[in-house]
């Protein structure tokens, strides 16, 4: 008998799926996804008069033509949204709030893109139209990573839009009101992230870096023309690699040729340029124009967005940013600013709400750059990790700079190689291409790690003229060069390591207790929520493997690291524990501590953590209560059997809806006490809730939450 034919799939069927395919590349398919043959497709976007071009308002209702007028915002008719579907009428008010970024707006395991967004999508990232007369296109939850990743890399920013409900949720918030709406009737969907190219810290969701050199968020303030002396400039600034999570922030007067400023621009290469609009002189400008040309650059509103010091300072104390930092004897709540944010507050002033003298346009850049990261949603987790210091000129002497700690710092002087100096000898970039091919950062780049690469980027931009320093430097290597074995042996370990700068960065802002339950991510459904969770668990695996690695390398030296002569190599290699001259630290015992913690090979396979008994007690008495719970419902499971002479009562359900004690209908309605309140039904049985069922189970759910934070 002949196997019988598998059903066709329709030509529309094919279509609709081809839309979620990944393409091979990500060149534009919409001379043919859109359905037709030759000619283009009018969109139903495209015949909105209110969103022409010239026609558009912003949300104030300013017109393009107004100074003021807003392009980030939109003015959406409230006519058009009554007419549009509840859901649809939730994009429109997103894209109204955000009208210069692409919404990656999430229906069910579906990031989807709606009209001009989706016209994007297909031109830029290789997505297919669906069929309709509406722009539409869209790709699964697990593909967010690569395509936000195309999109910001060509200078757009992403949102993501995540929904924040379940539809049974949903049911349970329109009980609550008197009369639900339509709108009311769609699950809730809020903005999680907004993704620039000067704020990519490569969450879970986000995938790994594309490259291995920072890029840096500049925030920039000057001081207007009339307060300066002269034909000068007075700068605050502040800059911040997001996915490193260190802020550098300082002020400093310049020249009338902004020196100064394009040296920093040089050595920090800034991705993208935040300042106030009105602010920069003309001679700034042209260097943005000149200089900065191919970066993003974003004015922003002062006072309300680009905020002045003292906002900043109170901000930074109602925030409550630092409240793990180690607080003072003296400091009850434990926030405290870090010490490099404390330097520039006025020492008249306890609540460290007043600007010091000479820092007052530092911290108005640093409020700027607050702003900006808080309205991308990711401030608390940078801020909260406290890293500031202070940027000083490299032209200042170094023992001014109140954030020189690091002893690869300490070298007094070092040669001040300026903005032209560094086109002109072609040190970080070609003049030909602008590529690094040819280049003196090229030839001597032979780094074996990721940090050690950005590392050298920064001693190549500002090298040694200390001559003790240089000779130290030297014995360093000399020292090197007379232990070949442990040499060879150290780069291959090294070429092992993770980028841990990254890394720990990352681990840090993985905590959804960091974010707090303000945070929308917190609320996010999630329906890899597994994949990601294997993710986070192979990061901190692979930090913790990397410091396994680097106390290998200290092991490997430590043989020959006592007649070494440089000073420098001696702080690097050996334990402070063990030697007045070591700086390393010594992680056997946190190392050892996180092998017996918990299965690390169950973690990775199921992308969950259960911590062994006795490591962590917290969780171990969340384990315990949750037992008690569970044997209490039992047991009055059990007084219940033996109040109806009934030996088939059980509970059914799961997640939220768990313990609802399932009765037969064989049971008489008369021997069901009071008590009992019908929850739900199934053909033969009925099933109930009663006050101790759900005393019982509100208290074994508070130790569920206690154990999983």
């Amino acid at each position: 008998r002949a196997p019988a034919p598998l059903p066709s799939v329709t030509s529309n069927t094919k279509s609709r799926l081809s839309a979620f395919s990944a393409p091979d590349n990500f060149e534009s398919q919409s001379s043919s996804a859109n359905g037709t043959e030759g000619g283009s497709t009018v969109w139903d976007h495209e015949k909105l008069d209110w969103l022409q071009d010239g026609k558009r308002k912003d949300a104030q209702r300013k017109r393009q033509a107004d100074e003021n007028y807003d392009p980030t915002t939109l003015y959406v008719p409230d006519d058009f949204l009554n007419r549009t579907t509840p859901g649809m009428r939730r994009w429109w008010q997103l894209k109204s709030e955000m009208f210069d970024a692409v919404l990656f707006y999430k229906v069910g395991k579906f990031y989807e893109l709606y009209h001009m967004d989706a016209v994007i999508g297909v031109n830029e990232l290789g997505l297919t139209f669906m069929k309709g007369t509406w722009a539409h296109s869209g790709f699964p939850e697990i593909g967010f990573g690569r395509f936000s990743d195309v999109l910001v890399q060509k200078g757009y920013k992403v949102a993501r839009v995540e929904q924040t409900e379940t539809p049974d949720m949903m049911e349970a918030r329109c009980k609550t009101l008197a009369r639900p709406t339509k709108f009311d009737r769609v699950v809730k969907r809020e903005v999680c992230r907004i993704i620039t190219r000067g704020t990519q810290t490569y969450s879970v969701l986000d995938g790994a870096p594309s490259e291995t050199q920072s890029k840096y968020l500049l925030s920039i303030k000057e001081k207007s023309e009339e307060d300066s002396t002269g034909h000068g400039h007075i700068y605050g600034v502040c800059f911040i690699d997001t996915s490193v999570g260190r802020f550098h922030v300082g002020q400093f007067q310049d020249d009338r040729h902004c020196s100064r400023l394009r040296t920093l621009v040089a050595h920090y290469s800034p991705a993208q340029v935040l300042f106030e609009k009105g602010n920069p002189s003309a001679e700034t400008l042209k260097i943005f124009k000149a200089i900065l040309s191919s970066t993003l650059q974003e004015g922003l509103n002062a006072g309300s967005q680009f905020w002045d010091a003292q906002k900043t300072l109170k901000v930074l104390a109602e925030e409550d940013y630092f409240k793990e930092s180690e607080a003072s004897a003296d400091d009850e709540k434990g926030s405290v600013l870090p010490p490099t944010l404390k330097a520039m507050t006025s020492e008249c002033d306890a609540l460290s709400l007043t600007p010091k003298t000479g820092y007052e346009l530092a911290l108005s850049a640093l409020g700027g750059c607050m702003f900006y990261l808080k309205k991308c949603l990711v401030d608390q987790e940078l801020l909260s990790m406290g890293n500031f210091e202070e940027y000083v000129p490299v032209d200042v002497e170094m023992e001014q700079a109140g954030g020189a700690s690091s002893f690869f710092a300490q070298t007094r002087q070092r040669m001040v190689l300026d903005g032209v100096t560094l086109a002109n000898l072609e040190i970080l970039q070609n003049s030909l291409t602008g590529g690094p091919e040819g280049t003196l950062l090229e030839r001597l780049d032979t780094c074996c790690t990721p940090f050690g690469k950005r590392l050298l980027k920064q001693w190549l931009c500002a090298p040694l003229c200390n001559p003790s320093s240089i000779g130290d430097r030297l014995d360093a290597l000399e020292d090197l060069m007379g232990a070949p074995s442990q040499a060879t042996e150290i780069t291959d370990l090294l070429k092992k390591l993770p980028d841990l700068e990254r890394l720990l960065s990352k681990i840090h802002s993985m905590g959804t207790p960091l974010k707090g339950q303000d945070h929308p991510d917190s609320r996010a459904v999630l329906y890899e929520e597994v994949v990601y969770s294997k993710r986070k668990i192979a990061d901190f695996l692979a930090a913790l493997e990397g410091f396994k690695t680097m106390k290998e390398i200290i092991s490997l030296m430590e043989p020959v690291a006592e007649g070494f002569r440089s000073k420098l190599m001696r702080q690097v290699v050996l334990l402070k524990t063990e030697n007045e001259d070591g700086l390393f630290p010594d992680l056997s015992p946190e190392l050892k501590r996180w092998d017996t913690a918990f299965d690390h090979q169950k973690a990775r396979t199921t992308g969950v953590i259960t911590p062994k008994a006795g490591f962590d007690p917290e969780y171990d008495q969340a384990l315990n209560g949750v037992k008690d719970c569970e044997k209490g419902l039992q047991e009055y499971l059990d007084r219940q059997k033996k109040r109806l002479g009934c030996k088939n009562l059980s509970y059914w359900g799961t997640g939220r809806n768990r313990y609802q004690m399932e009765v037969p209908d064989s049971v008489s309605e008369r021997s069901v006490p009071e008590e009992y309140e019908v929850r739900s039904t199934k053909k033969g049985w009925k099933r109930y809730s009663t006050k101790e069922i759900e005393r019982l189970f509100s208290e074994m759910q508070s130790w569920e939450d206690k154990r999983d934070a």
